[in-house]
């Protein structure tokens, strides 16, 4: 299976009065730009996935969103797994979503820190510490059952420059 894993676009900050529910914190115009710009290339180096695997979290859902819409991909399936503060268990649900899929040749999953970073850290064995950039792109190579991985690629949002 090849597995695309995208880290939500840079958001607002953190701000308890302005979204109690941190769920609920949006994208930057800045950190929507950004991304639709790298979104915008993907598909000439990535094959479309048969699904788009999202958290329904504001940030990473209009990630999705803003992906599939320059992509072509299919339209976000919302995935409870991914709506996490991270952990083993958290890994642990993700890589189960993905056994589930494992007849599906390519998917896509657009969630969070730090449970992308675990995820990617226990694809590559384990040990690893990858840092995951708000609007990054990691690209695997992995067999669902084992749930260990091949890195192909891991393009930061600054990979697109700005014209």
């Amino acid at each position: 299976m090849r597995l695309i894993i995208v880290r939500h676009a840079r958001a607002k900050d953190r701000d308890a009065k302005s979204w109690p529910d941190d769920t609920q914190r949006p994208l930057t115009k800045g950190g929507r730009r950004d991304f639709a710009r790298l979104a915008s290339r993907v598909p000439s180096w990535i094959e479309p996935p048969a699904a788009v695997l999202s958290s329904g979290w504001v940030r990473a859902w209009d990630t999705a969103a803003i992906l599939c819409n320059e992509t072509g991909w299919p339209d976000p399936i919302r995935c409870r797994a991914l709506e996490t503060e991270g952990g083993q268990a958290a890994v642990q649900a993700i890589l189960q979503e993905l056994r589930a899929r494992a007849d599906q040749a390519s998917v896509a999953m657009v969630g969070h820190e730090p449970v992308l970073s675990e995820l990617i850290g226990h694809l590559l064995g384990g040990d690893a510490l990858v840092a995951v950039a708000k609007g990054a792109v990691a690209v695997f190579d992995m067999h669902p059952g084992e749930g260990r991985g091949t890195l192909l690629a891991l393009v930061p949002p600054e990979a697109v420059q700005r014209p």
